[in-house]
């Protein structure tokens, strides 16, 4: 049975009206006395109220229909899907863009169930946009949807339940946003994170093996660095013992050459004194071959006491100030060089005597040096004795050293001067340049326990 439209009634009414009016006219036209007049006005009136209300209907049923229209091209040209579905969650209705994102038409996916393209999402996320529950609620989901021809899409899906007269949920609107690309980016950009981290655990795993490997390199080195170190410290308690062991023989030499040598040449002396003597005005040849002898006696004694210094000084036995002193005049003696002395003397005490041998010798080695290298003219020599420290200014006038010459291979004597120093835990500074002289500093401690138990 066909549904008549408000639209519809109205216009069939307003054309019988009409045609009941034209009837009544057409009447009184033929036959005035026929119709009564408040009849005839009463049809003419019902007439044109029949007459406006088609035009008004016809109006409003044009801009009803206008309204549909641009609904509709707005609806098919709008860049969201749009989609209805019944309460059996079949397709109503859905738009050319939605129709597009599917790959397919819209007149194919009419009466379509949901499932056929958006089956592959929880179950839980379907039902809730299919629930009447969810009516005024809506909900937003992001969704993959399958195309007709296989692929998957994405799109954010959101709606609400469409509502009959009664308030009651009788199907649902859907707006669908593609974000294909975008969620493709976004995996594309989850695996390159997934990628990174990866990289991140095997470079911190890399990293970390370094890092152990490192930590047992550097613990070797320690050990190695420790072992070299314990090999210096024995070293130079090697090389004390070795210069403490030198002068001791020095001295035992020193002492041998004076008690055997000496005394024997002392004796050997007064014999030939006394055979001099004897002979007299009787033999003057033997006298002078006598005295000859005893010339030669006299520069032997000599020697061997040069011989006896040069091993142990006896000044060594008055304490540095006195031993260094005699250094000084014995060097400007034998060289020629002008050699002064000044000595600073605290309220500290006078070194030992190995500190004193060893002093001694140092100087001893440095006045060697200026001798054989610097061609100097004049030679100053400081020692400033304090409460703690030694301190010990060799200053000369010579050539100078280059850069590199305190280095080289054959400088034993610097090598051995630094080598003394070092054993008392002292520090040496060398200031030199060609043609201006070489200024050579040493401090070294009067008081080291360290060194001592070294040393001991």
């Amino acid at each position: 049975m066909k549904t008549w439209s408000v639209e519809s009634l109205c216009l069939t009414v307003a054309a019988i009206v009409l045609i009941l009016a034209s009837v009544v006219a057409l009447i009184a036209l033929s036959d005035a006395h026929a119709v009564p007049r408040w009849l005839f006005s009463l049809t003419i009136a019902l007439a044109g109220t029949a007459l406006v209300v088609s035009l008004r209907i016809r109006a409003l049923a044009m801009a009803r229909n206008t309204a549909q229209s641009r609904y509709r091209h707005f609806i098919d040209t709008a860049h969201e899907g749009v989609w209805t579905l019944d309460g059996e969650s079949s397709t109503t209705f859905a738009n050319a863009r939605l129709a597009q994102m599917f790959g397919t038409t819209p007149g194919r996916m009419r009466g379509r169930p949901m499932k056929d393209f958006l089956g592959d999402n929880p179950r839980r996320d379907l039902d809730e946009m299919i629930s009447a529950d969810a009516a005024h609620v809506g909900f937003t989901h992001d969704l993959s949807y399958r195309r007709v021809d296989g692929s998957i899409g994405w799109a954010i899906v959101s709606g609400r339940p469409m509502l009959g007269d009664e308030g009651v949920a009788e199907g649902t609107l859907l707006m669908l946003t593609d974000i294909t690309e975008r969620k493709a980016a976004e995996l594309e950009l989850a695996a390159v994170q997934i990628g990174l981290e990866v990289r991140i655990r095997m470079r911190t795993a890399e990293l970390e093996r370094s890092n152990a490997q490192l930590r047992i390199e550097v613990a070797e080195r320690q050990m190695a660095e420790n072992a070299l170190a314990e090999s210096f410290r024995e070293l130079r308690q090697l090389s004390s013992h070795l210069e403490t062991i030198k002068e001791e023989e020095r001295k035992r030499i020193a002492k041998g050459i004076h008690d055997e040598l000496g005394q024997n040449l002392m004796a050997l002396k007064l014999d030939v004194e006394m055979l001099h003597a004897r002979a007299g005005l009787r033999h003057p040849l033997l006298k002078r071959k006598v005295g000859d002898v005893l010339d030669t006696i006299d520069l032997t004694i000599r020697s061997v006491r040069a011989i006896m210094n040069d091993l142990h000084p006896s000044t060594l036995e008055l304490g540095l100030p006195a031993a260094a002193e005699w250094l000084v005049q014995q060097f400007e003696k034998r060289s020629g060089i002008a050699t002064s002395l000044s000595v600073s003397e605290g309220e500290g005490p006078l070194p030992d005597s190995h500190r004193t041998e060893v002093i001694f010798r140092i100087i001893q080695e440095c006045l060697l040096n200026i001798l054989r290298h610097a061609k100097a003219t004049h030679v100053d020599v400081g020692l400033d004795i304090s409460m703690e420290y030694l301190t010990i200014t060799i200053v000369d006038n010579g050539v100078g050293m280059g850069p590199g010459d305190a280095a080289k291979v054959a400088s034993f004597g610097l090598r051995g001067i630094r080598e003394r120093v070092d054993v008392f835990g002292g520090q040496m500074v060398i200031d030199s340049r060609p043609g201006g002289g070489t200024t050579l500093a040493m401090m070294i401690p009067l008081e080291s326990h360290a060194t001592e138990a070294g040393l001991a």
